[in-house]
This record gives C-alpha cells, sequence and structure tokens, in this order.
C-alpha cells in the first residue's frame, strides 16, 4: 500500500465505525489532511444528524480558526502548520450521543535542492561512485530518487522503510562501471516526492554534469638513453599507444626547464628539440596525462664535448734530412675513451691509442707532398663517431740532383732523324734548367731535325735557390758519305744488262723465225703426200682444218 494512503485508510475505518455504531454518521473534507509545514488548510465536519441542537468541533493543538459550527457541518482553518505529528480529533453531539472522529495529518516538505556531486573523470573499465543528495524532505518515505544517464535509468531508490516524520536528508549511491560509450553522457539526479491523490506530486533534478571518460593503460614510451654533442641538437621523441580519448597532454622537460614540443596529428606523439651547451648526464622526463591519470617516462640525456682532433708538424717546409716531429692530439678536456691515429696518405701509420699520438722521421725526397691527417675516435652508447682534422703537407726542400738516369751523359742520334737532347733535374723548388752547346743556348727537350753538325759536348746546369749542379753530354750523330767505286760499276752494271738483254731477245727471236718456216716446209710436205695418194678426193681437208682447192 502506497505510504500516503495509509492515514485515509485508518480514517475511513473510523468513519465506518461511527456509522454502525451511532444512529447518525460524520464525514471529513478532505478525508485525508496533507498541508506544507507552515501552511494552513481548511477542514469540513459534516454529520446526517438531525437534531437541530446538533453540535460538533476540532480538537487539535495546532492553531484553528472556526468559520462555521452548527447542526450540520462544521468547518474551520488549521492555521501556521509547524508540528510534524499531530492527530486531528473530529466530534459531533447528537441527541444526546457523541460521536468522535480521529485522523492524522500529513504535514510535508517539498524537496527544495537536489544536488549531484561533480563527477570526475571516469576510467575505463573501473567502477566510480555517483552521489546524489536530497536535503531536508518530509515524509521521507513518499520520496523516490532516480538517477539517470541520458535516457537511460541507472538507479532507483525509495525509502518506504523510514517511519519519521520529520525532515531527512538522504543520499544516493550508484556505482558506475565506465565504458567508452559513456564519454559524453548527462548524469542526472531527480528527486519525487508524490503524495497523491490527496496531496501535490513534486518533481526536482539536479543540474547536470556530463561524463568524461578516459583510458590510458600504458606508460609512456622515451628513448632511455640519448646521446648529444654539445652545441648540437637532436629530437627526443616521447610516444603511447592506447589511449582515449585520442588526444593526450604532453609535457617534456629537460633539466628541470619545459622544453617547446610538437603533437602528431593522431595525438599520440611528443617531439621536441634537445640541446645543450655543457657537457654531462642530464635528466629528459615525458609527462603524458590523459584525463586525471598522469604517467611519465624518464631519459638521460648524455651530452659530451668531441672536439677536432689537432695535428700539428714542427717544420712543415724543411730540408732533406732534418729532423721532423709530428703530434696528433685532442683539446684537453677530451672526453673518457677518446682514440687518436695517425694518417698518412689516407692510410694509418699505427694503431689507435689514447692520448696524443707522437711521430718522428727525418725528412727524405720521397716524403715532399706527403698529406698527414690526425683522426679522433669516441664510443658513445653504441654508436663510434669519428672525426678528423684538417690535411697538413709536408714539404721537402733539397738542392738540385742529375743523375743517368735523368740526364744521360753518352746519347746516340742518326743523321735526318728528329731527336731531343734527354736531360733533366730534381729539386725542390724545382730548378730552372738551362743547356748549352759551344756557349750557344740549347735547350733539352725539344724536338728537331738531326745534322751531323750536332754531334759534340753539351753542358747542362740546374738552378734553385739551393744551389746548382752541372752534367756534360756527349752526343753522337751517325751518318754515312758516298761511295765513288759504287758510282762508277752502276752504270757498267747498267749497260752490261741492257747488252745482255739485246742479245737474248736476238736468240729468242731467230730461233722463233726458224720454228715457223720449218713448220710451213712441214705442211706443204705433208700437202703433196696427201695428193700422191690414189682415191684421194679433190676436197681433202688441210692438217690446219682449211679445204683445199682442186
Amino acid at each position: 500500500m502506497h505510504p500516503a494512503v495509509l492515514p485515509l485508510a485508518l480514517c475511513a475505518l473510523v468513519v465506518i465505525a461511527g456509522r454502525l455504531g451511532a444512529s447518525f454518521e460524520m464525514s471529513l473534507e478532505p478525508e485525508v489532511l496533507v498541508v506544507e509545514h507552515g501552511g494552513s488548510i481548511r477542514l469540513k465536519l459534516k454529520t446526517t444528524c438531525q437534531d437541530p441542537k446538533a453540535f460538533g468541533n476540532v480538537e487539535t493543538s495546532i492553531r484553528k480558526q472556526v468559520l462555521v459550527t452548527g447542526p450540520k457541518d462544521v468547518v474551520a482553518n488549521l492555521l501556521d502548520v509547524n508540528v510534524w505529528n499531530s492527530s486531528i480529533m473530529c466530534y459531533f453531539n447528537c441527541n444526546g450521543s457523541r460521536k468522535v472522529l480521529t485522523t492524522t495529518l500529513i504535514v510535508y516538505r517539498s524537496p527544495k535542492q537536489v544536488t549531484l556531486d561533480p563527477v570526475r573523470e571516469l576510467e575505463v573499465g573501473k567502477s566510480h561512485e555517483l552521489a546524489c543528495h536530497v536535503k531536508n524532505v518530509a515524509p521521507i518515505r513518499n520520496l523516490m530518487v532516480i538517477l539517470w544517464k541520458g535516457g537511460e535509468k541507472l538507479h532507483t531508490e525509495t525509502f518506504q522503510q523510514y517511519s519519521q516524520d520529520e525532515p531527512m536528508s538522504v543520499p544516493v549511491i550508484y556505482r558506475l562501471t565506465a565504458q567508452h560509450r559513456d564519454n559524453g553522457q548527462t548524469i542526472t539526479c531527480q528527486a519525487l516526492l508524490d503524495l497523491e491523490p490527496y496531496g501535490p506530486r513534486f518533481n526536482v533534478t539536479s543540474e547536470p554534469q556530463t561524463l568524461t571518460v578516459y583510458e590510458f593503460p600504458e606508460d609512456p614510451e622515451l628513448e632511455p638513453h640519448i646521446y648529444l654533442e654539445t652545441g648540437k641538437t637532436v629530437n627526443a621523441t616521447c610516444t603511447v599507444g592506447h589511449v582515449f580519448p585520442s588526444v593526450a597532454r604532453f609535457e617534456l622537460t629537460l633539466d628541470n626547464q619545459t622544453l617547446p614540443h610538437s603533437v602528431s596529428q593522431d595525438g599520440h606523439r611528443a617531439t621536441a628539440e634537445v640541446s645543450l651547451s655543457r657537457s654531462g648526464n642530464f635528466k629528459l622526463v615525458c609527462t603524458m596525462k590523459v584525463g586525471p591519470k598522469e604517467r611519465w617516462k624518464e631519459a638521460t640525456v648524455h651530452s659530451y664535448e668531441f672536439p677536432s682532433p689537432q695535428l700539428a708538424i714542427s717544420n712543415p717546409t724543411t730540408s732533406r734530412n732534418q729532423l721532423v716531429t709530428i703530434n696528433c692530439s685532442s683539446a684537453p678536456s677530451w672526453p673518457p675513451g677518446l682514440k687518436l691515429q695517425l694518417h698518412r696518405n689516407h692510410r694509418p701509420l699505427r694503431s689507435w691509442a689514447e692520448g696524443a699520438v707522437h711521430l718522428e722521421l727525418v725528412a727524405r725526397e720521397e716524403d715532399d707532398g706527403a698529406e698527414f691527417t690526425c683522426e679522433a675516435q669516441l664510443s658513445v652508447g653504441n654508436r663510434t663517431l669519428r672525426r678528423t682534422s684538417a690535411t697538413t703537407t709536408l714539404h721537402v726542400t733539397y738542392q738540385p740532383q742529375m743523375d743517368d738516369g735523368s740526364c744521360p751523359p753518352s746519347q746516340n742520334w742518326t743523321e735526318g732523324q728528329d731527336e731531343t737532347l734527354r736531360c733533366g733535374a730534381r729539386g725542390n723548388p724545382p730548378p730552372l734548367l738551362e743547356c748549352t752547346k759551344d756557349g750557344e743556348p740549347f735547350p733539352a727537350g725539344v724536338l728537331r731535325p738531326v745534322t751531323r753538325a750536332h754531334a759534340g759536348t753539351y753542358r747542362c746546369q740546374a738552378t734553385n735557390p739551393l744551389g746548382t749542379a752541372v752534367r756534360s753530354i756527349t752526343v753522337w750523330v751517325q751518318y754515312h758519305d758516298p761511295d765513288l767505286v759504287l758510282l762508277v760499276l752502276l752504270p757498267v752494271v747498267a749497260v752490261a744488262a741492257l747488252l745482255a738483254g739485246g742479245v737474248g731477245y736476238g736468240i729468242y727471236y731467230r730461233k722463233k723465225k726458224i720454228r715457223q718456216y720449218r713448220l710451213q716446209a712441214r705442211q706443204k710436205q705433208l700437202e703433196m703426200q696427201a695428193l700422191r695418194q690414189p682415191g684421194c678426193s679433190e676436197a681433202t681437208t688441210a692438217l690446219n682444218g682449211s679445204a683445199l682447192k682442186a
């Protein structure tokens, strides 16, 4: 049975009992008295008594104002009702009989304020408490509180187990397990004080609150060790995997200083430029916030100095047979583990060594133009860094030199051919070479046609600031004079050849003519013999195939 109906039922039972035990009846309007605390209510007591002398009244501790009193009814106002539990006794005297009607006055206080505790951001999959508070409501047994998520009822709570009439403040607690779909939903708390059918029905709702749901299952990722050369810049990237919602709030700090950073379009990666002007180990922290939850990851930035190695040659320009010292070194504050190696013409002279590398050499001609470099090697993390000094060239000076290989002392030429005087000189600086014959200049290395006049002795002199070298060259020219005997014999031989040819031709011609004559005679002889033979026709064929005439 509804709590508001209970007093009405009691009152009805009393009325029915009065009717059965008396000759008249009484009734009360309204049947159930419901009034707001501090308010007033009008009631009317009616009777079926026919006695004109009948009279009745209303007895209560509440201040009242009787408006009508007569043999048929009594009308009274209950004023300024400020008690929470009061009984109203109504009676009538009719024909010497007295009937009493007792009823309960229901005093209420409507819910003026329904508050919902601030709903903090909720983590997905976790249970979170939603708390609603309804203050100073009476009678509390007629109250119903409903928690809503959007249009979905989350929880309904009633208070029928309470019997007190005074106002009460009640909390309503519900634990919600957050899901992704809850993000953006509104939460409201509704309070219903239902006094129907004899009283009003009050409906009060709290201010709505929007749910923010988040999920942050993993720590952000950051490379644990970052190696950085002082004065240089490197990018540090902090990433996170699955989060909800996808936009996270990043903060990167280096040595407690906040770094400007950029966030990727998907919101899962932040990148900042890291730079340091001093060496040492510094803490880099990536802090990430999703909802109220904060996670961070730390890394160590190893800042190091890696200066270029230094190469020093005591005498970059020196004379032959002089001692030269070459030093390969680094800055005084080089980092631990730095190694050096000296190179000549891109080839290492010695193995890697920690500390300075020292080399001494006696300058030779072949050392002229040698290129030296100093290379530094530093292991940083799992990488090996290398840096090379500028190249230094060694210059070795020496006076001019000529030997049999560069300037042969004896040279053979052939008259009529093109030849050149072969002579060269070594020296640094490069020497000036001058060759002469009989006091006249005769440049070496120039092709020219040879005559027997070129035979003789040549003098070549090479000069540079350090000295002079002189060398003599003997040139032999091969040639042949005309042979007089041969000049006489050649015409004789030619005439003899002509005579022999003429004689040979004459003999040949004579023999040819004799053969022709003998052939013709033999032909005639054969023809005559043929004519003398009997039976021969006149048309006998000739030996040469011609037909004979008769």
